[in-house]
């Protein structure tokens, strides 16, 4: 049988396992209702309109996401413009600041793509976390330090992103612009940090340490609303929901996890996944990794297929740790040794990963000999892997894209 997974864009990757092979999901009955943006801005949860906060405000901050992520953006930006101007509210009352975390800025071409004639006429800013003097202490909390950037000290200060699946928050969206996204580089690390050692969280978990911590951020940092879309397991935009930074997040999980939930029977000897919509480097499709580490058996096999345009990304010592094990990465994450801690954690959460699964890379990438460096096995082609499933009567899943979140029949997640 033929699968066509998520590629890049609209291009589709051609997969061939013979039916016997597979393990079927399944998903539950229900459905949720198509909230458009508009319906979500004309009724926000737990909150007043946003027109009439704006028009109470001086001064609009809108956190937005930046490159390495897909919600619609610009289309958002168009619609609360027009809102605006309706209501008697200049634009010029608006700063869009950019949630780059700790990636890197976005090129202008990245700028225009993203925000088309915004780029023009409005003041985008994209965040430094290693930018110390533009950075306010808002205490710590779960000994972590909430460093973030001042300009979110608004009249109003809006985030608008995407709840999906994630590995060290459970699922993203809510004030997770705020920590992480603009947070100073001490707090990315460190939460980070506490969320892969000292917390439950993993994908698809929606209470956990990390979470907390990030709903404190938004609360001292005054986060007064948010936008956030779901999406559906092919990967295209199910809903949105908009208000409260909690209450409308908490709600969009409810509903995102109705649409990308998928139910399978046992685990699988091999598990095909693409790393759709994160494609440019190892450092964002590892997501992949971590959604397939859920339904593959331990000593199987994880089939990575992805662009990764960048490589490993601009975290250089990320690639580094990778060839250390993870006792090994521990030990020198506890004692903070050398440059870009963070790049420890991510590299530890993948190494575990690395340890108890087969990880194989399907990619056309032109770093293929970095990945070989530390002893990954990609390769261009799917064909060999497709006959070894077939020769050795292996069980398979199939996953289209990283925002689908798989489960074991009566079974936690994180199991």
């Amino acid at each position: 049988m033929k699968h066509f997974l998520d590629y890049y864009a609209d291009e589709k990757y051609g997969l061939s396992v013979p039916d016997e092979n597979i393990i079927e999901g399944h998903r539950g009955n229900e459905k949720t209702k198509k909230i458009s943006l508009s319906d979500s801005l004309d009724n926000p949860v737990n909150s007043k309109r946003l027109v009439e906060l704006a028009s109470e405000s001086e001064k609009i901050v809108l956190v937005v996401e930046d490159h390495t992520r897909h919600s619609p953006v610009y289309e958002t930006l168009v619609e609360l413009k027009k809102r605006f101007s309706s209501n008697g509210i200049p634009w010029d009352r608006v700063t869009i600041l950019v949630a780059t975390g700790t990636h890197r800025m976005m090129t202008d071409r990245e700028l225009r793509e993203k925000f088309g004639e915004f780029t023009d006429f409005s003041k985008i800013i994209q965040h430094d976390a290693h930018d110390s003097e533009n950075i306010i202490d808002y205490g710590s909390f779960l000994d972590v330090p909430l460093k973030i950037n001042a300009m979110v000290e608004a009249d109003l200060t809006v985030c608008i992103g995407a709840i999906v699946p994630h590995r060290f928050s459970g699922w993203s969206g809510g004030s997770k612009m705020i920590v992480p996204g603009v947070a100073g580089y001490e707090t990315v690390f460190k939460s980070h940090h506490m969320a892969i050692l000292n917390s439950n969280a993993n994908v698809g978990i929606a209470k956990n340490k990390f979470r907390s911590l990030i709903n404190e951020a938004g609360r001292r940092a005054g986060v007064d609303f948010i936008i956030n879309y779901y999406f559906d397991a092919n990967g295209k935009i199910a809903g949105c929901v908009s208000g409260d930074p909690v209450a409308a997040h908490e709600e969009g999980i409810r509903l995102a996890e109705k649409e990308v939930e998928v139910i399978y029977d046992r685990r699988s000897d091999v598990t095909f996944i693409s790393s759709y919509p994160s494609v440019n480097d190892f450092w964002q499709s590892g997501k992949a990794l971590y959604t397939a580490d859920l339904i593959t058996k331990d000593r199987g096999k994880i089939v990575m297929i992805s662009p990764l345009f960048e490589g490993f990304g601009d975290h250089p010592v990320f690639a580094q740790m990778l060839r250390k094990n993870s006792g090994e990465i521990l030990k020198e994450l506890e004692s903070l040794s050398g440059e870009d801690p963070l790049a420890y954690v991510a590299a530890y959460a993948v190494k575990k990963i690395m340890e108890k699964k087969e990880i194989h890379i399907i990619s056309e990438t032109e770093y293929v000999e970095d990945f070989k460096k530390i002893g990954l096995k990609i390769t261009g082609e799917s064909e060999p892997l497709e006959r070894e499933v077939s020769d050795k009567n292996l069980k398979v899943i199939v996953l289209n894209n990283c925002l689908i979140l798989p489960k074991i029949k009566n079974q936690e997640v994180f199991i």
